[in-house]
């Protein structure tokens, strides 16, 4: 399965990837989805836009710092590409 979304994209390591599946899950990218954030765990990332680095004040857990950058991210089998 495959998907693409276009936005604003934050991305950060997952502190919590031992306790995934495997232990492979290992960034959070996440999105903004109508109002809100849409967060997608992927194994491997490949970023291949510009990026910089953000302060974000996230629902529930509070400042978080992301890598951030606006491109398109597509998933397949786990691994996700920024383009």
């Amino acid at each position: 399965m495959s998907t693409s979304m276009s936005t604003l994209i934050r991305l950060r390591y997952n502190t919590m990837a031992d306790e995934s599946p495997g232990g492979e899950w290992r960034w959070r990218v996440i999105m903004e989805r109508d109002g809100g954030y849409e967060e997608v765990l992927v194994k491997e990332l490949s970023i291949n836009v510009p990026s910089f680095s953000q302060a974000d004040e996230m629902p529930v857990v509070g400042r978080k710092y992301h890598i951030a950058c606006h491109g398109t991210l597509t998933v397949k089998d786990g691994l996700g590409i920024i383009r």
